[in-house]
């Protein structure tokens, strides 16, 4: 398993090891420890971009997953007998994060991490296209996000 970051924001100092580890957490628990996942850091202007392009809206967004197409594989350094699973890509909007830490009155790291849960949980299969599904996912993301900033057996396990 590969979890790659990308920061391509100057705003906010992301904790690599604690996103690292929630991303591992979410895909162990999720059947999906041995894939591949990039995430990455960018501003409104970038997020907006991308909104754009993929889903025809022109605005910032806080958070995009981009999940490869069910059991596609990708050739490792070209050899294509060592294939990798890659899941997908994850694209977090900082200027988002940091607007919804202050309407939310939480931290800029933990508003960070329930966007990468999100994202994350898109990428494993989750959605929230139901009120049971949003639910669902808002239970899980709040959940990984709980059991990354509390002490050991403080998240319910």
């Amino acid at each position: 398993m590969a979890i790659r970051i990308v920061d391509r924001q100057k705003k906010i100092e992301i904790d690599r090891r604690a996103v690292r580890r929630l991303v591992r957490r979410i895909l162990s628990d999720h059947g999906s420890a041995d894939a591949d996942v990039t995430i990455v850091f960018a501003d409104d202007g970038f997020l907006r971009e991308l909104n754009l392009e993929y889903r025809g809206i022109d605005r910032p967004t806080d958070v995009l997953a981009f999940a490869m197409d069910e059991g596609e594989e990708a050739a490792v350094a070209g050899d294509p007998e060592e294939m990798e699973r890659v899941l997908g890509d994850v694209v977090i909007s900082t200027d988002r994060a940091a607007v919804q830490a202050r309407r939310f009155r939480r931290t800029v790291s933990r508003e960070i991490a329930k966007l990468t849960s999100h994202g994350v949980l898109h990428l494993v299969g989750r959605d929230h296209e139901t009120p049971s599904d949003r639910s669902g996912m808002r239970r899980l993301e709040n959940r990984y996000v709980r059991a990354l900033f509390e002490p050991p057996g403080q998240d319910g396990r």
